[in-house]
C-alpha cells in the first residue's frame, strides 16, 4: 500500500475494525473430536466436553481470529463425530478448528474472464458470446490447486483432490514421536488430546493414506518449540492470561502479570530443530525432547522424497498468532524479526535432511499479517505499529520476502520455495452458512477480491484487496522465483448455490492466475453443491475426467457469465466452465470457438443447489448452453 492507503488502513484499526468480527469469542473455541450437539465424547482414555460458549467480547480483546475462525466453528459442527470413525489418517489433519499497478490492471484486463472483447462489459442478457481460441497462448496449471485438507482417502478420490494439508492450530504441538499426542490450545482450554482415539503414528497413517488415494501430502513442521507430553485431557494449563503481549523485556518468554514456565513443565516437552547426534527412525518415546530434523529423517525414510513420498512442509501454522493460539507456552507476541528466524533456522533444517523438498512460509493467517506483526498490535490496535517502524515502516510481507532472498543469497541455496499465506474472505455473513440474496451476491462478488484491481471489498477492508496479483508483484520485487500458495480459503455457502459459483470461480482464477498451491478448508462434502463445484474441475464425469492444464484466454459478453478454458496438453480437448452469477435471470451462452479445427461437444451441468453433476445433451459446440440462475456448466470439447 502507498502512504495514504497506509493512513487509511491504520484509521480503520484503530476504530476497532476487525476481519470477520462477530463479537462472539466461541467463534474460536470449539476443536476437539465431538459433535458440537453431541455433548460429551469419549476419546482414549479421556472424556472431552463441548466448550461452553463464553459472553460477547469487547472490541478491545484479542479477536484477531474472528474472521478467519469461522471456519473452527463450520468444522467442528460437522465434521469431528465422522472423524473418529474415519481414522487416524484423517484426524491427523483435522487437528485445529474454524489473507507497475498499471500494468497488473492492464493484463487484467486482457485476460479476465468477464470481459467482452474491446475490454468492455457486454449487454447482461439475450444471446452471451463467450469467445476462446483453443490454440492461443496460455500459461500452465498447477496440479497443486485442487488441495484440501482432513480428508480421508474416500473424500480425496471422489473430489479428485490433488492435495491433503496437515496442518491447524494443535499441529503446532504435535509430538512426532509419541504419534497421537497433541495440545489444542486455546481451541480447547490448552487440554493434551489424542484426536485419533488410537496408539501409532496419526502422521504415518496419514501420509500412507494420501499417497495411497494419488494425492500430494502436505505436511506442518511444528516450529514453536513446545510438544504435548502426552494425550491425557486432564493434562492443561492454567491461569493462562486471555491474550499474550510483548515481552517483559527483550529476549524473556514472559509477559506482563505471567510467566509460561509452569504450563510448559505441567503439558509439554521442548521441541528443537536440530539433534545434536545421529537420527534415529524411531526415537525413544521417554525421551526428554523432540527433534524435528530427526522428524524429516524419519518421513524421507519411510516414505522417499520423490514425487510418490513426501515433498511438501509448511513451517508451523500461523505462527503470527501464537500468542493468541497457544498463550499458555507462547505468550509473547511475534515480532518482525522472530517471523524471520524461526522460519529460517527450521526452513534450513528441512533443506539440510530432505534437499529436494519444497519448503512453504510464513503460513500467516490473513489480510492484517500481510502488512504487521503481532507486535505491532501494541496497545493502540495497531496505530503506532512500532515493529513495523523499526523496520523501515515496510509491510511484513515484502520484508520478510527480501530479508529469506538475502540469507539465501549468502548461503547459496534457497530455504524458501513457496509463499503461503490463508485468505478469507471479510464480507458480512460471505464464510458462513447463510444463503439470504444479500449474503449470496456479496459472496459471489466477494471472489474478485482474489484478482480485480478495481474491487473495493465490501468488509472492514474496504479497500482493493487484488490478493493474487498483489502478491505476485510482491514475490517479483523481493524474491523472484518463488512460488505462491494459499493453504486455507473458503467462500462459505458450502450448501448453496452460491457457494458453489464462488468455489468454482476460485478454482479457475487460481489456475488462470498462475497460483502453485492452493487447498481449501477442509473440504466440501463431495456431495455438496460446493463439491459438485470442485468435482466439475476434477471429476465431472464420475471417472476421473478433469479440466485442462493449459489455461486458455477466454472472454465472456456479460458481466454476469464468468468463463474459464483450459487444454489438455496431452490430447488437444478443450473444456469451458461456464457460471452464471445472477440470482434471478437464465443466460444462454453461445461459444464462439477460433479457428477451422472440428469438435464434437458434451456438457456437464451443476443446476443451482444440486450436488449432483449431469449431463446433458449438446449436439455440437455452437449449440447454446442455458444457464438458469446460479447454475454452473463444463462444455468439453473433443478434437474430431
Amino acid at each position: 500500500m502507498g502512504t495514504g492507503e497506509d493512513v487509511l488502513y491504520l484509521s480503520r484499526l484503530a476504530v476497532g475494525c476487525r476481519p470477520g468480527r462477530t463479537g462472539r469469542a466461541w467463534d474460536r473455541c470449539r476443536v476437539g473430536p465431538f459433535h458440537a450437539d453431541a455433548g460429551l465424547t469419549r476419546v482414549g482414555s479421556g472424556v472431552i466436553a463441548p466448550a461452553e460458549p463464553m459472553a460477547r467480547t469487547p472490541p478491545t480483546h484479542t479477536s484477531l481470529l474472528a474472521g478467519r475462525r469461522n471456519k473452527k466453528r463450520l468444522l467442528l459442527s460437522f465434521a469431528l463425530v465422522g472423524l473418529l470413525a474415519a481414522g487416524s489418517a484423517t484426524a491427523w489433519v483435522l487437528v485445529r478448528h474454524p489473507h507497475g499497478a498499471e500494468r497488473v490492471a492492464s493484463q487484467l484486463r486482457e485476460g479476465a474472464s468477464r470481459l467482452g472483447q474491446d475490454g468492455a462489459a457486454g449487454p447482461p442478457w439475450g444471446v452471451v458470446a463467450v469467445r476462446l481460441d483453443p490454440a492461443g497462448a496460455g500459461r500452465p496449471i498447477s496440479s497443486l490447486i485442487y488441495g484440501i485438507a482432513a480428508a480421508d482417502a474416500s473424500v480425496v478420490q471422489r473430489l479428485g483432490a490433488t492435495l491433503d494439508r496437515s496442518g491447524g492450530n494443535p499441529s503446532s504441538r504435535y509430538n512426532w514421536v509419541a504419534g497421537h499426542d497433541w495440545n489444542a490450545g486455546r481451541d480447547w482450554e490448552f487440554r493434551n488430546v489424542n484426536y485419533t482415539g488410537r496408539p501409532g503414528s496419526a502422521a504415518d497413517d496419514f501420509v500412507q493414506t494420501t499417497l495411497g488415494a494419488g494425492a500430494t501430502p502436505l505436511m506442518t513442521i511444528p516450529t514453536m518449540g513446545w510438544v504435548a507430553r502426552d494425550d491425557n485431557n486432564s493434562t492443561r494449563s492454567t491461569k493462562v492470561p486471555a491474550e499474550g503481549g510483548p515481552p517483559v523485556r527483550p529476549g524473556s518468554d514472559a509477559i506482563a502479570g505471567y510467566d509460561p514456565s509452569a504450563n510448559r513443565a505441567a503439558t509439554s516437552l521442548p521441541s528443537f530443530a536440530r539433534k545434536n547426534g545421529p537420527l534415529l527412525d524411531q526415537p525413544d518415546p521417554n525421551a526428554p525432547a523432540v527433534y524435528q530434523d530427526e522428524w524429516v529423517h524419519h518421513l524421507v525414510d519411510r516414505f522417499g522424497a520423490g514425487q510418490n513420498g513426501v515433498r511438501y512442509y509448511a513451517m508451523d501454522n500461523e505462527p503470527d498468532l501464537w500468542s493468541t493460539s497457544h498463550t499458555d507456552v507462547h505468550p509473547v507476541r511475534m515480532g518482525y524479526d522472530d517471523m524471520l528466524a524461526n522460519f529460517e533456522e527450521y526452513a534450513a533444517m528441512v533443506k539440510s535432511v530432505a534437499p529436494h523438498a519444497r519448503v512453504l512460509g510464513p503460513d500467516v493467517s490473513g489480510w492484517i499479517s500481510y502488512f504487521y506483526s503481532e507486535l505491532d498490535r501494541g496497545s493502540d490496535k495497531f496505530a503506532t505499529h512500532a515493529d513495523r517502524a523499526r523496520h523501515g515502516d515496510q509491510p511484513f510481507l515484502p520484508w520478510w520476502l527480501q530479508q529469506v532472498a538475502r540469507a539465501d543469497a549468502r548461503r547459496g541455496s534457497r530455504t524458501l520455495d513457496v509463499l503461503d499465506v490463508h485468505y478469507y474472505p471479510q464480507g458480512t455473513g460471505v464464510y458462513s452458512a447463510a444463503a439470504d440474496p444479500a449474503t449470496q451476491e456479496r459472496r459471489v462478488r466477494s471472489v474478485r477480491s482474489l484478482y480485480d484491481p478495481s474491487y473495493q471489498d465490501e468488509s472492514w477492508i474496504a479497500d482493493r484487496v487484488m490478493l493474487i496479483p498483489r502478491l505476485k508483484q510482491w514475490i517479483a520485487e523481493s524474491y523472484p522465483g518463488t512460488g505462491l500458495a494459499i493453504t486455507e480459503y473458503n467462500f462459505g455457502g458450502e450448501k448453496d448455490a452460491s457457494g458453489a459459483v464462488a468455489e468454482a470461480e476460485a478454482l479457475g482464477i487460481f489456475g488462470r492466475e498462475g497460483v502453485d498451491v492452493a487447498a481449501y478448508w477442509t473440504y466440501p462434502p463431495p456431495d455438496s453443491p460446493v463439491g459438485a463445484a470442485f468435482r466439475l474441475y476434477r471429476n465431472y464425469d464420475g471417472h476421473g475426467a478433469t479440466f485442462g492444464d493449459q489455461s486458455l484466454p477466454v472472454a465472456s459478453g456479460s458481466s454476469d457469465v464468468a468463463a474459464f478454458a483450459a487444454r489438455h496438453s496431452s490430447t488437444g480437448e478443450v473444456d469451458v466452465v461456464l457460471a452464471n452469477e445472477s440470482p434471478s435471470v437464465t443466460a444462454a451462452v453461445s461459444l464462439r470457438v477460433a479457428g477451422s479445427r472440428a469438435y464434437s461437444a458434451a456438457q456437464f451441468r451443476v443446476e443451482a443447489g444440486s450436488g449432483r453433476i449431469d449431463q446433458v445433451p449438446m449436439a455440437s459446440p455452437s449449440s447454446d448452453v442455458s444457464l438458469p440462475p446460479l447454475t454452473l456448466a463444463l462444455v468439453r470439447l473433443l478434437p474430431a
